[in-house]
């Protein structure tokens, strides 16, 4: 059962004023309106929203939500048009914000906040900071499932075939940065989607989809994201998440201001507001693991520096990316 969204807003309302009492008085007051784009799930990005807005009275958030994949389109067809409208960006895939910063798309804004956050979770000319850390690995159905009997790896996971699905990284963005760690795996590479297909494994449009297909029962396991399936399982769904043997994909997912921001100050400030301490303290209570060394985790999961995870080449993936998406599409 999925808590109504009035109750998800008042849960908002009061986190938020333990924000305020610790970040209100400390940070000059923007105002306005700030245009927000993100990929991030809604009902978490709401909560957030609240947050800041009543840390920030002044100022209106004008939220623009989409898919990873439609996010960078509209992203791209702005910035054909002449602009790029949003103020901060927030999405799930780094390669994409590499792509930006390499066309000065970027604004370089080194927050004071950001010196608790490690060296590899941020961008060294100051363009993206991480403002969460999340992980994909395998999500299954409680009801359908027990620990035992769940796959372990990522090689076990093909043996699931229909039983099992993924979202499309032609769609999702972490799933996008899964496909190029596996690719760029020795152990999984091409070979894992291939026999993925053959197997019978089910490919659906995002991370959504396959969320609501693993809580109905439709599959008994998924490559699910961690903070979504942890959010999922607090409201009573039958679903439980672990870290495949092999490593997660671990997503340090970027925040950045675009270089033609028209509010820039609520834009800092809403850099500041993700990244302080308090910020932190309360993306951990939406299960997200902290960016910040001083802020603990979510209950039963790793710091940041202790997850066995999957590695990325960032730079190369943007440069393969329409090269990965074609070869996908052919494959699906």
């Amino acid at each position: 059962m999925r808590i109504p969204f009035a109750v998800r807003r008042l849960v908002a309302i009061v986190a938020a004023t333990a924000l305020s009492a610790g970040l209100g008085g400390a940070l000059a007051q923007p105002s306005g309106t700030l245009n927000f784009y993100t990929s991030m799930q809604v009902d978490v990005v709401e909560d957030i929203i609240a947050a800041f807005e009543q840390a920030h009275p002044s100022v209106t958030v004008d939220l623009l939500y989409s898919g990873s994949v439609e996010l960078e389109q509209r992203i791209y067809a702005e910035r054909d048009a002449g602009r790029i409208r949003a103020d901060v960006i927030w999405a799930a895939n780094p390669a994409f914000f590499l792509k930006l910063k390499a066309e000065d798309l970027l604004m370089a804004y080194e927050s004071p906040e950001a010196a608790a956050v490690p060296d590899t979770l941020k961008d060294p000319d100051h363009t993206f900071i991480a403002g969460r850390v999340f992980n994909m690995g395998i999500g299954y159905n409680t009801n359908l499932v027990s620990y035992a009997e769940a796959p372990k790896t990522w090689i076990e996971f093909l043996d699931w075939g229909p039983r099992a699905a993924l979202a499309s990284p032609l769609h999702s963005g972490t799933s996008f940065t899964a496909l190029g760690a596996f690719v760029q795996s020795d152990d999984l590479g091409w070979a894992w989607f291939e026999q993925a297909k053959a197997n019978g494994v089910q490919l659906l449009r995002g991370t959504g989809d396959v969320t609501r297909g693993l809580t109905s029962g439709e599959f008994a396991v998924i490559k699910g994201i961690d903070y979504v399936l942890a959010n999922q399982a607090a409201e009573g769904a039958p679903v439980a998440f672990l870290f495949p043997e092999e490593g997660a994909v671990t997503v340090a997912s970027p925040i950045a201001i675009a270089a033609d921001a028209t509010n820039v100050e609520a834009a800092k400030a809403f850099v500041d507001f993700i990244i302080s301490q308090a910020g932190q303290e309360f993306m951990v209570s939406k299960f997200f693991i902290p960016v910040r060394s001083d802020v603990a985790p979510p209950a039963g999961l790793p710091t940041a520096d202790q997850i066995v995870s999957l590695d990325v080449d960032y730079d190369r993936l943007a440069a393969e990316d329409a090269e990965l998406r074609d070869r996908f599409s052919d494959l699906y």
